[in-house]
């Protein structure tokens, strides 16, 4: 069933976040729905921090939307967004039941999922972050993990972790929901788990509240996920000739963000922490832009084998799309690099 939700409606239940609402009517907006108000999303961030829309002509209204991925993408199927930021995984889930979309920009290239565990479990276990990987893993069984939701990304990510430390990923760890990311330090401190998987600046809090150290930093650590398109933007098909204007704009907003991440991801993140996350901080910010930065060096390219890698990577944790997708067959038709590499010819 078609489902369908006016921009309005969507601003009223998000509180969508408008740039510079006092820009001349002359500008022309770009509504993009985020399937999560996550800082991967680091380019939509710093663009919206350091107003990189506006020489492009833009002003740009962001919407965190209730239902995460799949209500951003059945927005955009209404027409109701211009395009929306998610997950590849959603997408080609979407994809494979005939919906007509197409991935234009990867937002974020790398996986920053990381492996945090309480300062209590390195003391029980003996482990050390310098220790060899297998051993870091292997030190996991019988561990007890806090997630957000069970059976979701965190969930699926904890039990990848295992597996590649030699483990039985459905039998040798326990996973239990806890809640959101402030239950889940909570719990950590509390000693009610000894483990999550998520992404930058919580590592960094933990440790700076003394409760918990990042074992593991997976996108940093296995090369493959280190190379991959691990947050996207994507469009509807067919895509108009005033659509395709306003892609090739909002691609050079976002690379310019992300030029600036990469040349000065110190001010970048104060940026962003100001406008965004006031309460938020600063130095916990600043530690997730720069952990980040390196995922938005390729400003937006995919290739082959970053999308193979990102294929394996969605088989291994268990995301079943109903079909099974190649790589190099779906460039210009699930995924496309005309508009980034229209951008760099510049």
């Amino acid at each position: 069933m078609r489902v369908t939700m006016n921009w309005a409606k969507i601003a009223t239940l998000t509180a969508a976040l408008t740039l510079l609402p006092g820009l001349a009517e002359a500008q022309q907006a770009v509504k993009i729905g985020l399937g999560a108000p996550t800082l991967s999303f680091l380019p939509i961030w710093s663009g919206r921090a350091l107003d990189t829309f506006k020489p492009q002509g833009l002003t740009a209204t962001v919407a965190a939307l209730p239902g995460g991925d799949a209500s951003a993408l059945a927005a955009l199927d209404a027409g109701d967004i211009d395009m929306a930021a998610v997950g590849p995984d959603s997408m080609l889930r979407a994809a494979a039941k005939g919906q007509p979309f197409e991935i234009v920009y990867s937002l974020m290239s790398k996986v920053t999922l990381q492996l945090v565990v309480s300062k209590d479990f390195l003391e029980r276990t003996g482990v050390k972050p310098t220790d060899p990987m297998q051993k870091r893993l292997a030190a996991l069984k019988g561990a007890t993990f806090g997630a957000t939701a069970l059976a979701g990304a965190q969930e699926a990510a904890a039990r990848w972790l295992a597996g590649q430390g030699g483990l039985d990923p459905k039998n040798d760890i326990k996973v239990a929901q806890i809640g959101n990311p402030v239950a889940i330090q909570a719990a950590l401190e509390a000693k009610r788990i000894d483990a999550y998987v998520l992404s930058p600046p919580e590592g960094f809090l933990s440790e700076k509240a003394g409760s918990g150290v990042v074992l593991v930093a997976m996108g940093d650590e296995f090369p493959p996920l280190g190379k991959q398109p691990y947050l996207v933007l994507v469009v509807k098909k067919p895509i108009s000739p005033t659509t395709s204007d306003l892609i090739t704009k909002t691609v050079a907003a976002m690379q310019a963000a992300s030029k600036a991440v990469m040349d000065k991801p110190a001010e970048t993140a104060d940026a962003i922490q100001k406008q965004f996350f006031a309460k938020a901080d600063p130095q916990a910010i600043a530690s997730a832009v720069k952990s980040m930065s390196n995922g938005v060096a390729d400003l937006g390219k995919i290739d082959v084998d970053g999308m193979k890698n990102a294929l394996t990577f969605n088989k291994e944790v268990g995301n079943n799309f109903g079909k099974d997708f190649d790589a190099a067959a779906t460039k210009d038709d699930l995924w496309t690099n005309v508009f980034v590499d229209g951008e760099k010819a510049k």
